[in-house]
């Protein structure tokens, strides 16, 4: 018999518009849980308990550990993220992701210890989209699996009422997740359904995206809306200004945007001398996003 492949195929989910993500059994879509896609979606009770939980994950993390400094504290309470293989989501082709792990529990701390924001106990890192905008080193694979190993009991939830929806048998299975509550990571039972022995996790598609260059748009965003403006009107004192404006036949100018970003983008490194310079760029993007970041389309 030959082998199928997806979730829906293999356990006979025939409803074409279901509103999990149909995810493949023996390797991994390069899909992202997306941060942006759940804040801008609050209105929605699940996105709602993924982004409160989310923030106040990242509120203990950065408050308790970044702040005060205490690296080997921090990179213990990362380390318990462990490998998110089950929601067979990311850059994997074999579906063997290492997760955050050890090595990568580093890679974070130090992240966002070298960012100015984080460190100086900003609440704009206590949410988990603008840390993945704003924090180098931080990248949709990243925030995707931390996003999975906090909320991992209320994707269960969630997998559990696909499955009675469709009639797809469980099986009981100890998973760990942060108790926002206790502030700590905690196991619980759920019941699951199972592909070869291994447990499977299901998402929803509407805070589901693929891979995004979230720092040239917001670039962009801040070269059309900001830079641009402050040229038009003197605010920025460039000597030949001409490759940034185009003189119409009226005597009237034109912002030349393409010109303008990529003179002016910044590296993700320095993407916070946006906000610094203009405070109100991120809000903006955040409402470009809404109409611009939609969910991954099957």
């Amino acid at each position: 018999m030959k082998t199928k492949y997806n979730f829906n195929k293999h356990f006979g989910v025939k409803d074409k518009t279901p509103e999990h993500l149909n995810i493949l059994l023996e390797s991994d879509i390069e899909v992202f849980i997306d941060p942006f896609l759940i804040g801008n979606t609050k209105s929605n009770p699940f996105a709602k308990r993924i982004y409160e939980r989310s923030k106040l994950f990242l509120e203990k993390l950065n408050r308790d550990y970044v702040v005060t400094g205490d690296r080997d504290n921090g990179i213990k309470f990362l380390s318990d993220l462990h490998e998110a293989n089950e929601y067979g989501l990311g850059y994997s082709y074999t579906n063997k992701g290492k997760g955050i792990g050890p090595g990568k529990a580093e890679v974070i701390y130090d992240s966002l210890y070298n960012n100015k924001l984080a460190r100086s106990g900003t609440t704009v890192t206590n949410e988990a989209d603008n840390v993945l905008l704003l924090v180098e080193g931080i990248g949709q694979d990243n925030m995707s699996d931390t996003l999975a190993n906090v909320c991992r009991d209320i994707f269960a939830e969630f997998t559990l009422k696909q499955c009675n929806k469709y009639d797809i048998p469980t099986d009981f299975k100890s998973i760990r997740f942060f108790n926002e509550l206790t502030g700590k990571w905690e196991k619980k039972r759920v019941q699951l359904p199972f592909f070869n022995g291994d447990h499977i996790i299901l998402v929803p598609k509407f805070i589901s995206s693929g891979k995004r260059e979230y720092q040239n748009r917001y670039n962009w965003y801040v070269s059309s809306n900001y830079i641009s403006k402050d040229i038009l009107n003197g605010k920025i004192k460039i000597k030949d200004d001409s490759p940034y404006i185009f003189k119409k036949k009226d005597g009237s100018s034109k912002a030349v945007i393409k010109a303008i970003n990529k003179d002016f983008s910044k590296p993700k490194a320095k993407l916070i001398e946006h906000l610094i310079d203009y405070p109100k760029s991120l809000i903006g993007f955040k409402d470009y996003a809404k109409l611009y970041y939609l969910c991954y389309k099957e």
